[in-house]
């Protein structure tokens, strides 16, 4: 193996993908790396063979295994043990690299100093629907240094698997993804292999994460309740020095966890986590109300999106002391309901009360929103991307907490 151009292995596994499959295999093939090899692992795919056909027809310029149907985590862990390369990545059927990507995240890892350093960049969201793509600009919004520091990202909410770079002898030493785990392997095998570990973090887009209502997020039944067994977990995995080295605040940590938990159903993992906030000692007054009154000129706050985004970002400002007004969507069926505790408005009738209200675009897609209220003259505005990393460094207002714990 040449040392300046070490073989990297491109892992796809597929299940009933036939629709997606040969993009993301040419984008894994239009590498401007010179030294890749591309494995598809097929995980008992049973639609009458199309996606075997289709990865069949690609001969020699993949390596192709079928196996019986046990999940993405067993045909990940098959492609590890497959691999030939001394560097791992990860490619979702269903995604696209960037043409430099494997290039670039090379280039860090080598540069580094350090052969083994584990790569993370930037990435976009690709809404097929619409075609708008929403870069994450995670290093303007967090800097490199929390963005490298252990596994922040991967608990703070903005690590994305298929962004990354692994080393081999990261799997000798944390293991492979756990096969009991259906839809987030991932963030259980990422927090193993992060912690203590510095990193380096590209800050380009080098892959795209195409949304679409096929994608596993939104059909797989289990997904929410696997989502909050599994984070709480991790957090239980932690003491408040861990917590507050990483984070820089165990109480802000805990809170945003204890707002994601909720927008996922809350279930016991929501009590438990409650209980937990309630140990943690009190703190003096941080002047995160003047902070956030600051940037909204105090005006009242509409929160453009009442799903799961939404839902976060209302917990995290009344945690602070900051009681939004109301929710805005576009869905028709929440116009005029109550969500959580406050009413949800049309647009239009937020573009009455344009010059009191202070909108948070709290979606994933951001694209689309942005452009919306750019184009209606909204002039008071922030992203919860934005917001988010601005309440990094407000910690929760602890002497009040009883009052906040109430509305989870």
């Amino acid at each position: 193996m040449r040392t300046d151009n070490p073989l990297v292995s491109i892992v796809i596994p597929v299940y009933n993908g036939s629709n997606y499959l040969a993009q993301a295999i040419d984008s894994a093939l239009g590498q401007t790396y010179p030294n890749c090899e591309v494995l598809v692992v097929n995980d008992g795919s049973d639609d009458g063979g199309a996606t075997a056909e289709l990865a069949l027809s690609y001969e020699e310029k993949i390596r192709y295994f079928e196996k019986e149907n046990g999940g993405v985590a067993t045909a990940l862990n098959l492609g590890i043990r497959q691999m030939r390369g001394e560097y791992f990545a990860w490619l979702s059927h269903d995604d696209l690299y960037k043409p430099e990507k494997i290039e670039l995240q090379v280039k860090a890892a080598l540069d580094s100093g350090d052969r083994t350093r584990l790569v993370q960049s930037e990435y976009e969201f690709y809404h097929m629907p619409t075609g708008s793509r929403t870069p994450t600009n995670l290093f303007q919004l967090y800097g490199e240094e929390q963005l490298c520091r252990s596994f922040f990202s991967v608990l703070w909410l903005q690590y994305h698997a298929c962004g990354t770079l692994i080393h081999r002898s990261h799997f000798t030493r944390a293991g492979l993804f756990d096969e009991s785990i259906q839809t987030v392997q991932d963030i259980d095998l990422w927090f193993r292999i992060l912690r203590d570990q510095k990193l380096v973090f590209v800050p380009q887009v080098l892959h795209s994460v195409r949304e679409h209502a096929q994608a596993n997020s939104n059909t797989a039944a289990c997904y929410h309740a696997e989502t909050r067994a599994l984070y709480w977990r991790l957090i239980q995995a932690l003491d408040w020095e861990e917590m507050d080295r990483v984070f820089g605040s165990a109480s802000t940590f805990l809170c945003r966890m204890a707002g994601f938990l909720k927008s996922y159903g809350g279930g016991s993992e929501l009590e438990q986590m409650k209980r937990l906030l309630a140990q943690l000692p009190d703190t003096a007054p941080t002047g995160a109300e003047a902070s956030l009154e600051a940037l909204s000129g105090g005006r009242k706050i509409a929160i453009f999106g009442a799903g799961q985004y939404g839902l976060r970002i209302k917990f995290e400002l009344e945690s602070r002391g900051i009681h939004p007004a109301c929710f805005v969507d576009n869905a028709p069926s929440k116009w005029g309901t109550v969500i959580d505790g406050i009413p949800c408005i049309r647009m239009e009738q937020a573009v009455e009360q344009k010059e009191e209200l202070f909108m948070v675009i709290a979606q994933r897609t951001l694209t689309p929103a942005l452009e919306q209220v750019q184009s209606l003259q909204l002039p008071y505005f922030t992203t919860k991307q934005s917001l988010e990393a601005k309440l990094l460094h407000i910690p929760p207002a602890m002497q009040q907490r009883e009052e906040w714990l109430s509305l989870l």
